[in-house]
């Protein structure tokens, strides 16, 4: 049997991190979001950049790494067109949005 920990998150960290950051919009993505994960589970996280923002992968690893280093483990970013067409739908309603531009307004 795996062992699970819980999902313990420094959310206002998290939340000031996308405020410098041209992120419109930052999620939970599946199992990352329940009151468990398994020990060596990277953190599933979706992003929504602002329009026009002109994000490369560069760019996106940068954001990896850092968001890795506030919540103390290994992150997985993506964005919406970089799932898979058959579960993208399912994966999109599941998300626990943590961060929204339009939220601090």
């Amino acid at each position: 049997m795996s062992e699970v920990r819980e999902l313990t998150l420094p959310l206002e960290k998290i939340r000031t991190y996308c405020e410098t950051q041209p992120i419109a919009r930052l999620s939970l993505l599946g199992a990352a979001f329940a009151d468990w994960v398994r020990p060596n589970a990277d953190l599933g996280l979706l992003v929504e950049y602002l329009p026009d923002e002109g994000i490369s992968y560069i760019d996106m690893a940068r954001q990896e790494r850092e968001l890795a280093k506030i919540v103390g483990g290994a992150i997985d970013l993506r964005t919406a067109n970089e799932l898979e067409k058959t579960t993208k739908q399912q994966i999109l309603e599941e998300a626990c949005l943590v961060f929204a531009q339009d939220a601090r307004e």
